[in-house]
């Protein structure tokens, strides 16, 4: 008698952006045309996928330590990591992590291939794979640009990613098309620049009016966009859409002028300033995020005064913010001036803390007002939670919502920036 092999199984865990995210999702589907089953990442399997990052030394810190925990694992997978990290210094992370395999950006779409039959007979693939997000998301990110040439000076994008390239309208749409024939209501269009994107004449605006067309789609998000692409076009088609969620993700980075300068950034402090107040005039309630930087070389006690005086002005309903990292290759790296570990942290202490503020003052202002939660989960204890078209995370107590499902409520109150809805008015 033949001896069966069993389906051999695959898990995914994705460091870092939501491009990373869109990438895996495409990864999945191929491992699933090549007959494996995908698990969820920590449980046994054939094969483990870390999608990592590169753009903080912490990323790829969390790379490396989810490769070491998968080597662990009793199962024993054959541990892969591709992507960013991969392409920047992925002999380095081999030679700490053990993994099996590195995989750059050169490779990563291949991998089913590259493993061949190493765990039993593999399908070929077609080539013509119908990306479906992993079943642990619910808004579904869609890549549409990758690459940048800006060639800002702490960043290593253009060199783990490349030049700016991007997708067909058309071959967008069929992808969202799939998407919402699959019962996914929230569309996140995403690259690695994604106010550059260019496919002829047509830019991002232009996508995304196609895009809101795509019967089933009930939000387009924007990931992050960056100032001096286009953004004005992107706010004046949010203020008359029915679809595009009224949230922008602008990395500042700095409040310095100085400090921008030092960066490679292409706008000062006012001109982000008057942006702000641009969109916020023709929108009108919209959250607006933001990334910061802490001790960047030459960032002196003035310079991070600027940065927290202008934070503290801007109407911004969240924050991230990063402590600076030396990335190799990069202009930054080598700068005179470099901040101490020490006043870096207390830097970024300070600036999460301003950012917390924010974050609840924002979401205060939406107190007894109607607003629509795209459900993401049920917990226990019966209470469902979502997300805002804002951006706002909220939670309805008590009531048990389907996932994916888009309800119209009202904001009772708001703890430590989580709306707390009640008065269901829609579901």
């Amino acid at each position: 008698m033949q001896h069966l092999r069993k389906q051999p199984s695959v898990s995914f865990k994705t460091v870092g952006c939501r491009l990373n995210q869109s990438e895996t999702a495409r990864i999945a589907a191929q491992f699933t045309e090549a007959g494996y089953k995908v698990v969820q990442f920590g449980e046994d399997c054939d094969v483990a996928v870390i999608h990592s990052c590169a753009v903080t030394r912490n990323a790829e810190t969390d790379t490396m330590r989810l490769a070491r925990g998968a080597k662990r694992m009793p199962c024993s997978p054959f541990v892969i990591i591709a992507g960013c990290a991969a392409e920047l210094s992925g002999r380095d992370i081999a030679a700490a992590t053990g993994a099996d395999m590195i995989a750059p950006q050169s490779e990563k779409f291949s991998l089913p291939r590259l493993l061949g039959n190493r765990f039993g007979p593999a399908r070929s693939t077609t080539g013509n794979i119908q990306t479906i997000p992993l079943h642990d998301t619910i808004r579904a990110p869609v890549k549409v640009q990758d690459g940048c040439n800006f060639g800002c000076a702490y960043c290593v994008v253009p060199a783990t990613r490349g030049k700016p390239a991007s997708r067909p309208v058309e071959e967008i749409v069929e992808e969202v098309k799939g998407l919402a024939d699959a019962g996914y209501r929230e569309i996140v269009l995403t690259g690695a620049n994604l106010g550059c994107y260019e496919d002829g004449a047509r830019r991002l605006a232009h996508l995304i009016q196609t895009v809101e067309k795509v019967a089933g789609v009930k939000r387009i998000r924007l990931s992050s966009i960056e100032l001096t692409t286009g953004e004005k076009d992107v706010i004046a088609l949010m203020a008359n859409s029915g679809k595009l969620c009224r949230h922008l993700h602008v990395p500042l980075q700095s409040g310095d002028d100085k400090i921008l300068r030092s960066m490679g950034r292409r706008y000062s402090a006012d001109e982000f300033r008057r942006f702000m107040d641009y969109a916020l005039d023709k929108v009108g309630a919209m959250g607006i995020g933001t990334d910061i930087i802490a001790g960047f070389p030459g960032e002196d006690d003035a310079s991070f005064e600027n940065t927290m005086k202008l934070i503290e002005e801007l109407p911004l309903s969240y924050m991230h913010v990063f402590s600076y990292s030396k990335r190799p290759g990069t202009r930054a790296a080598e700068m005179d001036e470099q901040v101490p570990a020490a006043k870096k942290k207390a830097r970024s202490h300070i600036l999460r803390n301003i950012a917390q503020k924010k974050k609840d003052s924002f979401a205060r202002g939406f107190i007894n007002q109607t607003v629509n939660v795209l459900i993401e989960e049920t917990d226990d204890s019966g209470t469902s939670s979502g997300w805002t078209g804002e951006y706002v995370r909220a939670s309805i107590p008590c009531v048990s919502l389907p996932p994916n499902s888009i309800v119209s409520a009202t904001v009772e109150s708001a703890t430590n920036g989580v709306l707390r809805l009640a008065e269901i008015a829609e579901a």
